[in-house]
């Protein structure tokens, strides 16, 4: 055994001298198949997914059983989800909203930077990953006010709080330099990445006008909270390139291949059962004009009980409803309109017959039916270059109806009643009427045009006060009571932080001095509804 030894003692030795002699050292320790260098495009398609929240788990955990209940397009109908009734979950919310950001958007976008400044052929790559990642910033701030950005997903252990007005100048800035370097071009020739970009498919051009109407988009944000700096954001942004036609709307196209074998998130979990149209909405696709909107048989299906009847029905089920209340009569799934619309399943409102499978619809974060209603209140505020009021407004109604009859056969509606519901009613516009009549007009239709974008309808909502929202029935949440008129106002922040980064998330110096909790404004929500 002790011969053994010594002998690879021995062997071991002279290894050690023959490798320190040779100059082949490293070569000789380098699997030739490796990888040599990280392409940046393996990253964009992931970081593209998670800044807008495409896969349908994080769809549905994020925006459907939150922002879309809470700006009340539709109501929960499932007794064990209680998010509607402003019940915190903090899986949901950390699965959903704060990994993502952090882990895949920011984290990315410091490491597709760090590529460009070693190789410049990746520059343009990392000036598209900058819009992308101000979509993912901005909504991440929206929904939590300050948070984690300058120090975040840098390795930091215990990241401070940037203030939301800070978090919001840097992504102006983002969005500038970005739109800039793209418009100017670069020295070096750049990398071909179309097919990894999933958005535009490359198109830099279409990129330039995402970049500058999301600076629109946020310029109005800050509009009753700091209006000179909106102004100038606002102004800048409509100088340059911005929307022009649906052909420009920024969405990831998905299939019956993708999002692990399905379609579009939202109409993924319609087949589950927990949710339908909110009465909320209900009342204004019905009751703003003198006809119904063109707009709801395109997104909603009439109810189960009433298809196939002489007088089928769209009807919608109250917000926050208790879960002992669910199953009373005209609140069960059955009685209320699914998305079960021609958009998605158009067997079922033309009459052929109960849906199945799942539909390859684009899931947009940003269409141009909402830059022309931005440019709508931009008018309405004098800002330079914004156009007329009303043509941008009446502009954005018809845009929305095109953009809800995506690749719907002709043969299943018809557009007779467009006009009327423009110019009749509520929806009509009154050159002489006050700001904030103008105003709500143009935020409601907005509102309706935004489905099903909940986060940023949410966050219009909060912002302007418009449209008004009904007090949920039941409150789960101790500091937030409807009987008052009460909303929820913000997400409060995840368990993780708050154990782990106690100092930082616990302060009570955050959001302007307010803390945290669900009861407490962002920086640009100026009370404008309770």
């Amino acid at each position: 055994m002790k011969k053994i030894f010594k002998f690879f003692q021995i062997f071991i030795g002279l290894l050690i001298v023959s490798v320190g002699c040779t100059d082949d050292f490293d070569e000789m320790n380098t699997n030739p198949n490796a990888a040599t260098e990280i392409n940046p495009s393996l990253l964009l398609p992931k970081m593209e997914r998670e800044a807008v929240n495409s896969g349908y788990a994080n769809y549905q955990m994020g925006e459907n059983l939150h922002a879309n209940l809470y700006v009340q397009w539709m109501s929960n109908t499932a007794s064990s989800f209680s998010s509607g009734r402003y019940e915190y979950n903090n899986s949901w919310v950390t699965s959903a909203y704060w990994t993502p950001y952090y882990t895949f958007v920011l984290k990315n976008l410091l490491d597709i930077k760090q590529m460009a400044k070693e190789t410049p052929k990746y520059e343009q790559m990392y000036h598209i990953a900058r819009i992308v990642a101000a979509i993912g910033t901005a909504r991440t701030t929206d929904l939590f006010g300050d948070v984690p950005y300058s120090e975040a997903s840098r390795g930091t252990e215990k990241p401070a709080y940037d203030a939301q007005k800070d978090i919001y100048y840097s992504i102006f800035d983002e969005l500038r330099g970005a739109t800039e370097a793209l418009s100017t071009g670069f020295e070096t020739e750049q990398m071909n990445y179309g097919a990894q970009d999933i958005i535009y498919g490359g198109d830099v051009n279409k990129w330039i006008k995402l970049g500058n109407s999301l600076r629109l988009r946020y310029a109005l944000r800050l509009s009753f909270v700091d209006p000179d700096k909106a102004k100038q954001e606002g102004e800048a942004a409509l100088n340059g390139e911005l929307f022009t036609s649906v052909g420009d709307n920024a969405g990831l196209e998905t299939s019956v291949d993708d999002n692990s074998g399905i379609g579009h998130p939202l109409y993924t979990v319609c087949y589950w059962n927990e949710f339908r149209m909110s009465s909320t909405l209900e009342e204004a696709y019905k009751e703003l004009s003198t006809v119904y909107d063109p707009r709801m048989e395109f997104y909603w299906g009439v109810t189960e009980d009433t298809w196939g009847t002489e007088s089928p029905e769209f009807k919608g089920i109250r917000n926050g409803l208790p879960s002992n209340q669910l199953s009373e009569t005209g609140n069960t799934p059955a009685e209320n309109s699914n998305i079960w619309g021609l958009l998605w399943a158009p067997e079922w409102n033309s009459g052929q017959g109960k849906p199945s499978g799942f539909r390859a619809y684009p899931f947009y974060t940003m269409r141009f039916s909402e830059v022309c209603f931005l440019k709508a209140e931009a008018a309405i505020r004098g800002w330079n270059n914004a156009g007329n009021a009303q043509t941008n407004y009446e502009d954005g109604i018809r845009a929305s109806f095109e953009e809800a009859r995506h690749e719907v056969d002709p043969s299943l509606y018809s557009t007779e009643n467009d006009q009327t519901y423009i110019t009749t009613g509520s929806v009509a516009w009154d050159d002489a009427a006050e700001f904030e009549s103008k105003l709500e007009k143009i935020i409601t239709q907005k509102w309706i045009s935004l489905l099903p974008n909940g986060n940023e309808a949410w966050a219009e909502f909060r912002r302007t006060g418009y449209p008004e929202l009904i007090p949920i029935v039941q409150s789960e949440n101790s500091s937030i009571n409807p009987n008052n008129g009460e909303f929820i106002k913000k997400l409060r922040y995840v368990d993780k932080e708050r154990e782990e980064n106690t100092e930082n998330a616990t302060s009570g110096s955050l959001n302007e001095g307010q803390g945290d909790g669900p009861d407490v404004r962002v920086w640009w929500d100026t009370g404008r509804y309770n």
